[in-house]
């Protein structure tokens, strides 16, 4: 069916990037696991408690990263897909993940995001309609776009869908799908 590429890195959501990799197999697509690095990458969990400010940072499941960043040829994916956790925020600040991002943005093609992965989107795109977890909320107002506060429903601008956090991985991904469809 084709071809979709999904970046990561070290702290990226274990729930997140394992659940994009599981339903892009289900539907048939091939997956490549791309990170700054080609290796085994260490995943987190975030919870949040109560009584903290902040979420708590716990070890997750290990995935190999199939390629690095350098022996990814855009051109060969259908999609892509920007899970969050931690990893996000110095993922959007290696040169060549901007690149990859945007042969996606020029081209069209079908771009997912969640949680913390909205923070790569908001170094190559300006004017869009974004959302994901509230602490980046700053972020992307300040590259340019624009925030758009929701929990359950994806938030979709041309061929962009971004998403909230834990538990709407569902969302992020039929959206997403539904994007694929449009341009199959």
């Amino acid at each position: 069916m084709g071809h979709i590429l999904i970046i990561a890195g070290d702290g990226s959501s274990s729930g997140h990037l394992d659940y994009a990799i599981g339903r892009m197999h289900e539907e048939g697509f091939e997956v490549t696991v791309a990170a700054p690095i080609k290796k085994r990458l260490n995943t987190v969990v975030h919870e949040r408690e109560d009584w903290m400010n902040t979420y708590l940072e716990r070890p997750g499941y290990f995935i190999d990263a199939d390629a690095s960043f350098d022996e990814i040829d855009p051109s060969k994916f259908d999609g892509l897909l920007l899970p969050g956790g931690r990893a996000p925020e110095y993922l959007r600040n290696i040169k060549r993940c901007g690149e990859i991002v945007k042969h996606f943005i020029e081209k069209n093609k079908p771009i997912g995001a969640i949680c913390h992965g909205p923070l790569i989107l908001s170094t190559v795109v300006k004017g869009k309609r974004l959302t994901g977890v509230d602490s980046i909320k700053p972020d992307i107002i300040l590259s340019g776009n624009i925030w758009v506060e929701t929990r359950s429903e994806a938030v979709i601008d041309e061929n962009i869908v971004t998403a909230w956090k834990t538990p709407f991985y569902y969302v992020w991904i039929r959206e997403f799908l539904l994007l694929l469809k449009k341009v199959a």
